[in-house]
This record gives C-alpha cells, sequence and structure tokens, in this order.
C-alpha cells in the first residue's frame, strides 16, 4: 500500500507535464525547429551588411551587443528597404573562442540587429555557425 501514493503521484505529475508541454508556445519561435539557414544569394553583399552592423554596435550598442556581434559572418536580407526577414549568420558553437552561453549571445545580436535597423516590419533570426536556428522569428 505504500507504494500506490507514490506511483498515484508520479504518474500525475507525468500527465501534467505532458498537458503542460503540448500547451507551450512561443510567440518568436513560429518557424519549424528543423529549418536550417536559407542559402545565400549574394555572400558579398551579406558580409558588407554583417560589417555595417557592428560598426553601428561599436557606437551605439551596450557592452553585451558589442561583444555578440562579433560573432556576426553574414547576414541575408529579404525583403524591401527596412522591412522583410534578416538572417544572420555568427560563429556560435564553432568559433575560434568559445561562446559561455550560445542563446544569450545570439538573443544578444538579435537585440543588436532591431535596434540598429529600428523598423517594426519584419523578423530576424539567428544561426549557429552550423546553419542551425537558434533564435527565430524575432520581431523588428
Amino acid at each position: 500500500m505504500r507504494r500506490t501514493p507514490r506511483t498515484a503521484a508520479l504518474l500525475m505529475l507525468g500527465a501534467a507535464l505532458l498537458a503542460g508541454a503540448g500547451a507551450c508556445t512561443a510567440e518568436d519561435d513560429a518557424r519549424p525547429a528543423g529549418e536550417r539557414m536559407p542559402a545565400d544569394p549574394d555572400q558579398a553583399q551579406s558580409r558588407k551588411n554583417a560589417e555595417e552592423l557592428r560598426d553601428w554596435v561599436r557606437r551605439h550598442g551596450d557592452a553585451r551587443q558589442k561583444e555578440a556581434v562579433g560573432r556576426v559572418r553574414r547576414i541575408i536580407r529579404a525583403g524591401d528597404g527596412e522591412s522583410g526577414d534578416a538572417y544572420v549568420s555568427t560563429d556560435i558553437n564553432g568559433g575560434t573562442t568559445p561562446v559561455r552561453d550560445p542563446l544569450a549571445t545570439a538573443g544578444a545580436v538579435a537585440e543588436a540587429f532591431a535596434a540598429w535597423k529600428g523598423a517594426e516590419q519584419g523578423r530576424v533570426a539567428v544561426y549557429d555557425v552550423f546553419g542551425n536556428p537558434m533564435i527565430t522569428a524575432r520581431a523588428f
């Protein structure tokens, strides 16, 4: 009889976890989890975009953003002008120096990008060195 309450408690906990996991959604994770970074049609322009972001953050960003954008390699833009989607390629999870907190670094890159563009029509996604998504569909 001593095992019945413990077993019942574990079953209820398991059911609650399953129900909660199915109900969780993240507004800024609108893309499928397995989606990889899109192909880069103009690598020279993408590198130029990354350099422009780094220059802007050097002048206007906070210390966390300055450190994070040093990891940005390319920025692929889709859309016109200030609106549209942006895909940011970084060396997170594979650069010359390890990152202590990869998700926080990716978040700082997304924040810096949003501040740089200052627009309210678009989304930015940040990818690691392997093209795996770290931050997806963050509105800017």
